[in-house]
């Protein structure tokens, strides 16, 4: 008996593993048929109030987009064949549901608007930064990198800085593209916090385009680190075009940049209105003032583009090249999430290249050419230590595929 017992349960385990994401979305449906008609039920208490149709849309809207984000996730989770980039590419996904729950916060509770705006706005930058770590990984699973860049022409500046000495070669070259992701990772979080403090004083200046303002010198800093990280991101694939092709990374790429192209800029062209004059105070008894008006306006234009982004991810990121016949573990689920959420990793490669930094300080001061001496860490993975291109194979390689690359 306690042997059929044990089988019974097993069963139930094994069906429950191949069906997780039916369960997941029938208690999710179940949710919403409770959630649905409360909403009405409170439409209707409120006589239909203009902000109240307005968190009805986007609440459908954000109800619709988490499953479908949701779904592709847990499907990355049983297909967990290749944890390096598949828990980045993860990361990247929850960018969409992390948007969506936040913007729509940030509706309801508009007094708390500027916590919510704040925390949505760093994850902007961490998603940037698992998506070049994506491209390294893949790099350093699959390639010599070093000696495969020292092969290589070196990759030229982009429009409109063609004029400028091009981008070093080997080593220095991953070190430099990764720097400057890592100038926007640590920049946003800090011009984000100082932005909140002084938002809380009253003293942000927001909405002024004068030198006397905060809000003017967070918004140079935030533009320059962002545009410099997104050049260098491009700057690698231009470089190691021939080599990341597999990875297909130019829609993916297109997918991060267009939800960081379009909340930046919306929200930018809604503070011109607010400014100007265009978007005035509420009428209505909500006591909306303008800057309310366009930070739910705002927050409703992301909740609706993030719905289109859940599917573009589904097909963008989808979990079919790491799909695998092997059986994962019960426990697989969790331990992926796991793995997901700890961000040591990050920690750890802003340590890495903070001490890559102090060391070309002294090594210039005492007259050494920068790293003389020491291997410089430029990818904290311990999977890393396959090198699939030998060195003679390179050069012949890298003269079959460098017109392509250049290009």
């Amino acid at each position: 008996m306690p042997e059929s017992s044990e089988g019974y349960l097993s069963s139930i385990k094994q069906w429950c593993k191949r069906n997780l994401g039916f369960i997941l979305l029938f208690f999710y449906v179940l949710i919403l048929c409770v959630a649905g008609p409360l909403s009405i039920k409170e439409l209707v208490r409120h006589h239909a109030e203009r902000h109240v149709v307005v968190w009805f849309v986007a609440g459908v809207f954000v109800y619709v987009t988490i499953p479908i984000t949701v779904a592709g996730i847990v499907q990355h989770t049983k297909n967990f064949s290749d944890p390096p980039q598949q828990k980045r590419l993860i990361r990247i996904m929850m960018m969409v549901p992390v948007y969506s729950f936040f913007s729509y916060l940030g509706m309801i509770l508009k007094d708390k608007v500027i916590y919510l705006d704040s925390l949505r706005e760093c994850y902007e930058s961490y998603v940037i930064y698992n998506f070049m770590m994506f491209l390294v990984t893949f790099m350093y699973e699959h390639y010599n990198v070093e000696q495969l860049l020292t092969y290589k022409p070196a990759q030229p500046q982009l429009w409109p800085f063609q004029r400028l000495p091009p981008w070093p070669r080997g080593k220095s070259f991953v070190i430099w593209a990764k720097r400057g992701v890592f100038v926007y990772v640590i920049a946003k979080p800090l011009t984000t916090f100082l932005t909140l403090v002084f938002t809380l004083a009253g003293k942000s200046g927001k909405g002024e385009i004068s030198l006397g303002s905060v809000w003017f010198w967070t918004l140079i800093v935030d533009n320059f680190s962002q545009a410099w990280a997104l050049y260098c991101l491009v700057i690698f694939y231009k470089a190691l075009k021939y080599e990341l092709a597999p990875l297909k990374p130019l829609p993916k790429f297109l997918c991060v940049k267009a939800v960081v192209f379009f909340s930046f800029w919306q929200g930018f062209f809604l503070e011109l209105l607010v400014l100007f004059k265009i978007i005035k105070d509420s009428k209505d008894p909500d006591g909306y003032s303008a800057e309310d008006v366009a930070s739910t306006a705002q927050n409703m234009l992301i909740c609706i583009e993030m719905f289109g982004f859940s599917i573009a991810h589904i097909f963008v990121f989808s979990h079919k090249p790491y799909e695998t016949d092997d059986d994962l573990p019960p426990t697989q689920f969790f331990s992926t999430l796991s793995d997901v959420f700890d961000i040591r990793d990050v920690g750890n490669d802003i340590r890495a290249q903070l001490g890559m930094s102090v060391r070309e300080m002294r090594d210039r001061s005492s007259g050494r050419a920068p790293g003389d001496g020491e291997r410089m860490p430029l990818l904290f993975h311990p999977g890393s230590t396959s090198e699939h291109v030998e060195l003679e194979t390179i050069k012949d390689y890298t003269s079959n595929h460098s017109s392509e690359n250049v290009s």
